[in-house]
């Protein structure tokens, strides 16, 4: 496994990236870690309205596979669900992408179901 010095500019913090992959490896962003779903929760208002839905969102993943901008690609229709996904996610973490087995900051998308049991 190589080691990629990056740059910090002066006052910032840099986290630990994400493990690295094989030199030559490259993918997009990777699923979430296990319990994502159980993070982003189920607004409590909403589920005792009986309120159900899905909420896609265009994520945009830092090389450590943390959540930096959640943007809402197709709304539910209730602004309940779509501010608890939006605010959700950003608890998740993903694999990060990698380009030449570094890893790199990526998008994708991602769709948060709200279903009552």
């Amino acid at each position: 496994m190589r080691t990629v010095e990056v740059p910090v500019a002066p006052g910032a913090v840099r986290l630990g990236a994400g493990t690295a992959g094989s030199p030559g490896e490259s993918r997009a962003v990777g699923a979430p870690q296990p319990g994502c779903q159980d993070v982003i929760g189920y607004p409590a208002s909403e589920r005792q309205r009986g309120v159900t839905g899905a909420v896609g969102l265009r994520l945009r993943v830092s090389d450590d596979g943390r959540v930096v901008e959640a943007r809402i690609a197709e709304s539910s229709g209730y602004a309940g669900l779509d501010e608890a996904a939006q605010r959700g996610i950003r608890r998740c973490r993903f694999i990060p992408a990698l380009r030449d087995g570094v890893p790199v900051w990526g998008s994708r998308d991602y769709r948060v179901v709200f279903q009552l049991n």
